[in-house]
């Protein structure tokens, strides 16, 4: 689908699995997210046209987000990573100066993205004992001091939360280094409004992402920005795509169709004590009787999955007229996925990506296959 004047750039992520990956959800994935697997998942998703990948950060995933990162940016090229990072987790100026350190090492390749976390009990298993309201106390600190250390310029902080003198980062990022935030509460748009780059929601209805990008909008004129540039939305969801609409619904129906009772249950249990605005969504949309909660949005993904639960199904051109009508309502970033992981980024990436770009961009992709730092956003 050719872009015109309403439709301006569009930024596209793929998902980097680094859990076990599979055919099917909620059941034992037969494939492991080794080195040479994930490695191999950014170079398609490179050469699909994909700017980034987003990697997880929990401890049920199989490696800890920021060491498989880095030895995934080392072993490649082309697509960056969007790396989710826990404020509870590291000091805001030891973190500034990694993130600088690998922003260095890797130009134009490193993102962040800010996970406030949802789950009391996950939480808990990183020592992460603080409420929600506290938790986003947190964060916001965390964001200020890292942009204020990449200035270059030497930082104290006396607050009760973070004590230090005369810390520096230099080299700062050569490039200034895109912080992603999300969350549906007051607080979430409250600090993405005056210090994210861009603001992120999971998957939702055409309504409920407009409704969701409406209260956003009044947020950012109730605050003062502190970043120059302006912010920009983003949506998380997962995509199946085939060559027909049936053959799709097929597929999504394949996908959940060995999910574990066991499985199924404990997932219940845990999702029970979910305080997350966000995620409490997700679970009232996958609660739906036929799980189609809007013509070619499905829920099943969150009868198993935690995060976003919600996955675009259809034909190419459904899937782009889906994608063109949430950037209708300002969405300029998407984080999609779809299991397994590999396969399906290349199948959107045959199947869809040609329908979101302009003639000029095909025909100048058709002849350039090298790859570089810094993929172009899709236009």
């Amino acid at each position: 689908m050719p872009s015109d004047a309403t439709h301006g750039p569009l930024d596209l992520l793929w998902f980097c699995q680094l859990a076990a990956d599979g055919e099917f959800i909620g059941t034992k994935p037969e494939r492991r997210a080794t080195l040479p697997y994930i490695s191999s998942l950014v170079e398609t998703a490179a050469e699909m046209g994909f700017s980034s990948l987003l990697t997880a950060t929990n401890f049920h995933a199989e490696h800890e987000a920021w060491t498989a990162s880095i030895a995934t940016l080392a072993r490649t090229q082309g697509a960056g990573l969007l790396i989710a990072v826990r404020p509870g987790m590291f000091h805001p100026a030891l973190f500034a100066k990694m993130v600088a350190t690998a922003a260095n090492l890797f130009p134009g390749r490193v993102r962040i993205n800010v996970v406030v976390g949802s789950n009391p009990a996950e939480n808990a298993m990183y020592g992460d004992l603080e409420s929600h309201t506290e938790r986003y106390a947190r964060t916001r600190e965390f964001i200020a001091i890292m942009r204020d250390l990449w200035r270059g310029e030497p930082v104290d902080s006396h607050s009760p939360l973070y004590q230090f003198k005369g810390a520096i980062v230099s080299p700062v990022p050569p490039v200034p280094v895109p912080v992603y935030l999300g969350g549906h509460s007051e607080d979430a748009q409250r600090i993405s409004a005056e210090l994210a780059d861009v603001y992120l929601v999971w998957g939702d209805t055409v309504e409920g992402v407009g409704k969701r990008l409406a209260t956003m909008r009044e947020q950012e004129a109730k605050v003062k920005r502190l970043v120059d540039t302006p912010l920009t939305y983003g949506l998380r969801c997962h995509v199946v795509v085939r060559e027909t609409e049936a053959e799709a619904w097929q597929a999504a129906d394949r996908l959940i169709s060995r999910i574990d009772p066991a499985v199924r249950q404990k997932f219940i249990e845990t999702t029970a004590s979910v305080d997350s605005e966000g995620q409490r969504r997700q679970l009232e949309l996958a609660a739906s009787a036929s799980l189609i909660v809007e013509p070619n949005l499905w829920s099943g993904v969150g009868l198993a999955r935690s995060g976003v639960g919600v996955a675009i199904v259809g034909s190419p051109t459904q899937v782009a007229a889906k994608l063109r009508a949430y950037q209708a309502l300002g969405i300029s970033t998407f984080i999609l996925s779809g299991y397994p992981h590999l396969e399906e980024c290349r199948r959107f990436g045959e199947m869809v990506m040609p329908l979101l770009r302009r003639p000029a961009d095909r025909a100048r992709r058709a002849g350039v296959q090298a790859l570089s730092s810094g993929v172009a956003p899709v236009t």
